[in-house]
């Protein structure tokens, strides 16, 4: 006998936030992307951008040092995303996002 799979929610946080970086124009977002040891929720690699879905509320300290430190070492920017936040305003979680981008895209200046 076949065990049955529960098919997965399609309309999970990480898929509607999927689903609007990928229609960030000039961006190639990645997901579940490898990165040493680890995996990285989303990642941008021209602009050097992590975005990381954080479970608990804002102001809670980080337990990925390790992994942090090793991502700043390789030249990223991580933005850590709180998901109640962002599910309770996917909108205003992509305006930050393309802040950010837009920071890191703008040539620096001499």
């Amino acid at each position: 006998m076949q065990r049955k799979v529960p098919l997965r929610s399609r309309n999970t946080l990480e898929n509607r936030l999927w689903a609007r970086l990928r229609t960030l124009e000039g961006h190639r977002f990645r997901r579940k992307s490898p990165f040493k040891t680890f995996t990285l929720d989303f990642v941008e690699h021209d602009a050097g951008l992590v975005i990381s879905l954080e479970d608990g509320e804002p102001g809670r300290r980080s337990v990925h040092i390790i992994r942090d430190r090793l991502l700043s070492e390789a030249g990223y920017v991580i933005l850590r995303l709180w998901r109640r936040e962002v599910d309770r305003d996917l909108h205003l979680a992509i305006h930050r996002i393309r802040r950010v981008l837009e920071d890191l895209m703008e040539p620096a200046s001499v």
